[in-house]
């Protein structure tokens, strides 16, 4: 195998373009993109000449190419199960699926079943799980051996088209606009809002408080949002998210325990302006860590290595696996919650 991998995309859409491409064009000795597909032929052309790829219509097309090491699975969520599955089916190198990697436990346990059998490494775009950011304060955190009292997570987020717009020019498509979804019953709207936006903070809160335990409130924000409280013997978990609003981002991640104070500041994942920016506090004073690359790079850069022989996973599967379920009972339990409070 040469040192420069290549890269098949399932879906085009604004994850491929705005954070996948711009990441992957800060490593061009390390990657290049094959095929990117795309139920839309005016998006997947489109996008694939931006990249010097071919642009299919076909995943299979994607899935069954030899030459193709990796395939990134940006689709529909339900989509990603069956897709990782294939892909590790037709030997191929690797797998990176964005979040959620499936919408089930039998999914889950399907996935990690057919990685073991045939060897496919899996990584899953939990991207501040990757940030060196978030790495170096969890490093400096586990140094301290502190006891965790609390956690909270906020995601108080304007349009993704907003950021977007700053990161790439969006490619025109001949898809007729989509009319605004059917209203959804409360549980429903808790259940999307934690698998498509809780979902990107459940492995750094799982990394401190790691079972779900009582959750002690839980509310549906309209449009796309939750308050969710949780409790598990002394260690408190609050989770918060917003979007879209009129106003600058906040997404922020800490940890208090009883003598230092854990905060990350991420910036938007659709702009490339480096890592997370994480600080660690106690009585005597306050370190910092920021650094150049972004999680989505560090990963990538990180699964290059994987496949090379240069380091091992920072993440494993079993734990992509193990983020799913907590995922999954987050939404039991907080969907009991609201329902017992309706």
């Amino acid at each position: 195998m040469t040192d420069r991998l290549t890269i098949g995309f399932l879906g085009g859409g604004p994850v491929t373009q705005a954070i996948h491409l711009p990441a992957l064009a800060t490593m061009g000795d390390r990657w290049r993109v094959a095929k990117v597909m795309d139920i839309d032929p005016v998006t997947a052309a489109a996008v694939a000449d931006r990249c010097g790829a071919q642009g299919v219509t076909s995943a299979k097309a994607v899935i069954d190419d030899p030459a193709i090491h990796v395939v990134a699975v940006c689709s529909p969520n339900g989509f990603h199960a069956e897709q990782v599955i294939a892909a590790c089916r037709a030997g191929k190198k690797a797998v990176l699926c964005e979040k959620p990697l499936a919408v089930s436990r039998e999914e889950g346990a399907q996935i990690l079943a057919v990685a073991r059998e045939t060897g496919t490494a899996i990584m899953v775009g939990t991207m501040h799980l990757y940030d060196p950011g978030f790495r170096a304060g969890l490093d400096a955190w586990t140094a301290t051996g502190d006891t965790v009292q609390s956690v909270k997570s906020r995601i108080f987020l304007p349009a993704n088209a907003i950021f977007t717009d700053y990161a790439t020019q969006d490619v025109p498509s001949d898809k007729p606009p989509a009319g605004p979804p059917p209203p959804a019953p409360n549980p429903v709207r808790l259940r999307n809002t934690i698998l498509g936006l809780a979902i990107h903070h459940v492995p750094l809160v799982r990394a401190f408080f790691p079972d779900v335990g009582q959750v002690l409130s839980a509310r549906h924000v309209p449009g796309f949002g939750y308050t969710m409280f949780l409790a598990d013997g002394a260690r408190s978990a609050d989770l918060q998210a917003f979007m879209p609003g009129n106003w600058p981002p906040a997404w922020t991640f800490a940890v208090q325990g009883a003598d230092h104070r854990l905060e990350v500041d991420f910036p938007p994942s659709y702009v490339m302006a480096g890592s997370g920016s994480a600080t660690i506090a106690d009585r005597s004073g306050t370190r910092g860590f920021v650094y150049d690359e972004n999680g989505y790079q560090a990963q990538w850069r990180n699964l290059h290595d994987v496949l090379t022989g240069k380091a091992a996973p920072l993440a494993s599967l079993e734990d992509a696996v193990a983020d799913l379920e907590f995922a999954l009972d987050l939404v039991d339990r907080a969907v009991a919650c609201l329902e017992a409070t309706a």
